[in-house]
């Protein structure tokens, strides 16, 4: 069986085997339609993830395991993960993830017709970007103001290998944006040309009864700190006002810290007057809303938003 030359899949994971049994079984029957590679970088789980990928490789033999020798954390095991394809296109694929078949049909005619001139390919996610209609990019800060907020999910992003081979991954390791930064440093003063597929979407995957665990306890030190000190740190040749309304735009765009979000962090804990206290001075630089309205929300019981949630919902 001769692997696609155009396009590989790379999921890295961790503890996650039930989502990526899931995850797997979704993809395989498209990546078998078109003998894609799937690459499997394991950051040293301790469940059964090798047995699930051992199943999933019998089925089908493109499916192939990479398994860390300890824990290196999720951006190395991103770095690890990317270096792995040889072929000309490589999408980042989280494990709680999943691609439509239209999406790979639509990626492996786009590479016929455009003769690999993008030099990465972003797609929407749930369809949380509607008001951009398919377009390419030539513009570095056009892009970030657009999308910036936007390409921090991983599973949006499809890489060209020219990029990855050209990537300082040393830079943003820990930043917990690695997966950004390596797309806006190299255009960073480069012409470049990045398509956007606003039209096609992947969907996160969800399994009965078990939980997703990520990076929701760290919610504030990401989407605050590392947040705004990874946009500030890009290149000078993306312009200040651009960056401070990136900032903002992520906890608003995509929900985390709009009113509605700040009421679902403070029914699970997340926030509360610990963490307002610690963060007070930053959240003027990266939520809409007022500090007094973070502060009120924050002073809430747990029970009343959990209440109004249950309102909107009936």
């Amino acid at each position: 069986m001769k692997p696609n030359s155009h396009l590989s899949f790379v999921i890295p994971t961790y503890n996650r085997a039930e989502f990526l049994d899931c995850c797997l079984s979704l993809i395989i029957p498209s990546a078998k339609k078109f003998n894609i590679e799937i690459y499997i970088s394991d950051n040293f789980s301790g469940d059964n993830t090798r047995e699930v990928v051992s199943r999933k490789s019998k089925e089908y033999p493109l499916v192939k395991y990479f398994c860390n020798l300890s824990n290196l954390g999720a951006d190395e095991n991103f770095r690890i993960a990317l270096g792995l394809p040889r072929s000309d296109y490589i999408w980042l694929l989280g494990d709680t993830y999943q691609i439509k078949p239209e999406s790979i049909d639509f990626l492996i005619n786009f590479f016929l017709n455009e003769k690999f001139s993008a030099d990465a390919i972003v797609f929407n996610v749930a369809k949380r970007v509607n008001n951009i209609i398919n377009c390419d990019y030539f513009d570095r800060n056009k892009l970030l103001r657009d999308l910036g907020w936007h390409m921090t999910c991983m599973s949006s992003l499809v890489y060209s290998r020219r990029l990855i081979l050209a990537a300082n991954f040393d830079r943003y390791r820990n930043t917990n944006f690695i997966q950004t930064g390596i797309i806006f440093e190299y255009i960073e003063n480069k012409d470049f040309f990045i398509k956007w597929v606003g039209d096609q979407s992947v969907f996160p995957i969800l399994v009965k009864d078990v939980a997703k665990n990520s990076w929701q306890d760290r919610t504030f030190e990401i989407w605050m700190n590392k947040w705004s000190n990874f946009i500030f740190s890009l290149a000078p040749s993306y312009d200040l006002n651009v960056k401070l309304d990136c900032i903002k735009d992520h906890g608003l765009k995509s929900g985390l810290f709009s009113v509605k979000g700040l009421l679902f962090l403070r029914g699970e804990g997340i926030l509360n007057l610990v963490t307002f206290w610690k963060f007070r001075y930053i959240f003027p630089l990266v939520i809409h809303s007022s500090i007094l309205t973070v502060f009120l929300i924050s002073l809430m019981p747990k029970f009343i938003p959990k209440i109004i949630k249950n309102i909107f919902h009936k």
